[in-house]
């Protein structure tokens, strides 16, 4: 059995167990593969990355120039839809032989389509993933994926439940009492509690938001920007939202969010919201606005404790809903399941510890 990479980087003494807690922590809030998020952490270089990636696979590592200058008769033998479905790029030729970089060149499965596919015999190279993204990008006009958006999540996940074009006078809903409300609360507390990805648990909060909200932005909060991530109800416009990149610096009431960790339930201006939030709210006034944090991470930071470190905002649920004058009385409801979704999280970045230092 192959020792898990996180293990087999603290035993070659390339990370240490803070920095591996670190990363497993932003591989299950961001995504990606765990040597990408230890790159982009600053822990590794992508060379490095490389290395020890060959070393633990036993596998060849592309070279640093592999991608540099590939012919143009390669890339037509090579189909956009398999480059892009499996992550290989080819690069060279050597008698018969295809020469294909890979960022996990143990996949079987996809080496036998590949196989197929190129009609000869095809030899593999180990590359760090973001240098794969890159050369599909550049070859095969890839668009690099969003890191922050699963694009496996159930439809229901990222429905938009509209195009976001109707009247105000269309918005109307009738919302659930309390008493209802809370009882479907702890039908969703519960499928937290079985929650096997960041995604599932966004899309178990957007779901019960858009009860009694007509739009709702879940935003991922890394390295002083809110992405956006996924999103719901009838205002909701995707190709404004998914994949949105906001500085929080530029928006106060954001910032304070993340930074505080305190829910707000207030009127939003366009100087607290800043400019790219205050263009999706763009229709909100005389609306309330409800931003609550949802706090993760610092949990299992060492072999030897099963807790420590302190939680970070790693993610902002964001909520446009009924006129300010009325009462909103599922705030504090809303607020618990947040909290209770933070825990979710935790789960996942547990699980993600324990499995790498089996």
């Amino acid at each position: 059995m192959v020792k898990r990479f996180g293990s087999f980087l603290l035993e070659q003494n390339l990370l240490t167990d803070t920095q591996l807690a670190q990363a497993l922590e932003r591989q299950v809030t961001v995504g990606g593969r765990l040597g990408t998020n230890v790159v982009e952490l600053g822990f590794m270089t992508d060379q490095q990355l490389a290395q020890a990636l060959s070393r633990h696979l036993q596998m060849a590592p592309a070279p640093a120039d592999v991608f540099d200058d590939v012919a143009a008769d390669l890339i037509r033998l090579f189909p956009k839809e398999l480059a892009q479905r499996h992550g290989a790029v080819p690069f060279k030729k050597e008698g018969r032989s295809l020469c294909i970089a890979m960022a996990d060149p143990s996949e079987l499965t996809a080496l036998d389509e590949i196989t197929f596919v190129a009609g000869c015999p095809v030899k593999t190279y180990l590359a760090p993933e973001a240098q794969i993204q890159s050369a599909l990008e550049r070859y095969y006009g890839v668009a690099k994926p969003l890191r922050y958006m699963a694009m496996w999540m159930p439809q229901e996940y990222r429905s938009t439940d509209g195009e976001g074009e109707s009247g105000e006078e269309d918005q109307e809903q009738t919302f659930p009492s309390i008493e209802n409300f809370i009882q479907g609360l702890k039908t969703a507390s519960e499928e937290l509690l079985y929650a096997k990805h960041r995604d599932e648990i966004v899309g178990i909060l957007l779901r019960e938001c858009t009860k009694v909200a007509d739009l709702v932005l879940f935003f991922a909060i890394t390295e002083g920007r809110g992405i956006g991530l996924m999103g719901r109800g009838s205002r909701f416009v995707p190709e404004q939202f998914l994949g949105l990149e906001l500085r929080l610096d530029e928006s106060p009431l954001l910032r304070q969010v993340a930074d505080k960790e305190v829910p707000v339930m207030q009127q939003v201006g366009g100087d607290a919201a800043g400019p790219a939030l205050s263009k999706l709210l763009a229709n909100s006034q005389g609306r309330q606005f409800v931003a609550l944090p949802l706090a993760a991470g610092g949990v299992g930071n060492s072999r030897d404790a099963v807790s420590g470190g302190s939680s970070r905002v790693v993610g902002i649920l964001c909520m446009e809903t009924r006129p300010l004058h009325e009462d909103f009385l599922y705030f504090e409801p809303l607020q618990r399941l947040v909290v209770k979704a933070g825990m979710a999280m935790d789960m996942l970045i547990l699980k993600k510890k324990m499995l790498e230092l089996l």
